[in-house]
């Protein structure tokens, strides 16, 4: 009887123990934009994985930036995501939130995942000029990666805001002594192993599965999702070998053409629908939309 309360005991445990796990995996949904409550909070900590202290410092920094007309920043912290691909979970909690402004996407998203250790930057097509996805990786490898291997979130988020406002404001955060080695190493991921890649896909990109030779003929193109930012497209094939016909799904973003693309420095300008002003009631970013710019890491 002893050993059956036991057992009954620890199977309720374990079930509320999974339980507790799924809960803590956010969606979209879950994430309360804190703008809405508070004009001048841009960080969104409901795990607690941030002190207080360093919400603050984030949040005067991304005020400063919204108020000097430079870029809307907002930043999440949060242990779990009800996702796979925090890209693609960044992209919809940032164009959801508004973050930048709507007529000039100045906006970017930080969202830290911690049970994946990843960061990710998302960057709206009117930052892309001045933040590139380059300069989105160098900040993260700098700057962020060597306080997260250690759990000091606070450090490693605080000193990558500090970094994006000096570039947003005009200023270069590497030290010129450091800058060449990064720059080189960047190259080398971010031209030509992605090259390689594409000579490599191009190369297996006509080979069909079922008989090996490159005889594939595109048939077909059938859309079967899409949202707000890409399409999903099946690409239909048949071999003209064997005859076998070959699915491949991918995902076909928009052109956002929103205008600041090609900016080579800070602009000014507000951010529209009442977001900041006196007082500290709440108030929204500016309607701004993401696409595929930003960079993200793991540690």
């Amino acid at each position: 009887m002893v050993a059956r309360l036991r057992h009954t005991l620890l199977l309720v445990l374990l079930v509320g123990f999974a339980w507790t796990a799924h809960a803590a995996a956010y969606r979209v949904a879950d994430i309360t934009n804190v703008q809405l409550a508070d004009r001048t909070c841009y960080t969104a900590n409901p795990d607690g994985i941030l002190s207080e202290e360093a919400v603050r410092r984030i949040d005067f920094i991304l005020d400063t930036l919204r108020t000097g007309g430079y870029a809307e920043v907002a930043v999440v912290a949060v242990k779990e995501i009800a996702s796979d691909d925090v890209f693609s979970f960044a992209i919809d909690l940032f164009s959801t939130w508004g973050v930048g402004r709507e007529k000039g996407d100045n906006g970017l998203g930080i969202l830290l995942v911690e049970g994946v250790h990843e960061i990710r930057f998302v960057t709206g097509d009117g930052l892309e000029g001045v933040l590139p996805d380059a300069l989105c990786k160098r900040i993260q490898l700098q700057y962020m990666l060597p306080h997260f291997r250690v759990a000091d979130y606070d450090a490693g988020l605080v000193a990558g805001v500090e970094a994006v406002a000096r570039v947003l404001e005009g200023s270069e955060p590497l030290p010129a002594e450091e800058s060449d080695e990064i720059e080189l190493w960047l190259m080398l991921i971010y031209f030509l192993f992605p090259f390689g890649a594409l000579v490599v896909m191009s190369l297996l990109r006509g080979r069909c599965p079922q008989c090996g030779r490159r005889k594939l003929q595109l048939m077909d193109q059938v859309v079967v999702g899409y949202n707000s930012f890409y399409k999903i497209v099946d690409d239909v094939y048949r071999c003209q070998k064997c005859g076998a016909t070959v699915h491949k799904r991918r995902r076909d973003y928009y052109d956002n053409n929103h205008g600041g693309g090609s900016m080579g420095g800070p602009f000014i300008g507000g951010f529209g629908g009442g977001s900041f002003g006196g007082g500290s009631m709440g108030g929204g970013f500016g309607g701004g939309h993401f696409g595929g710019g930003g960079a993200g890491s793991r540690w």
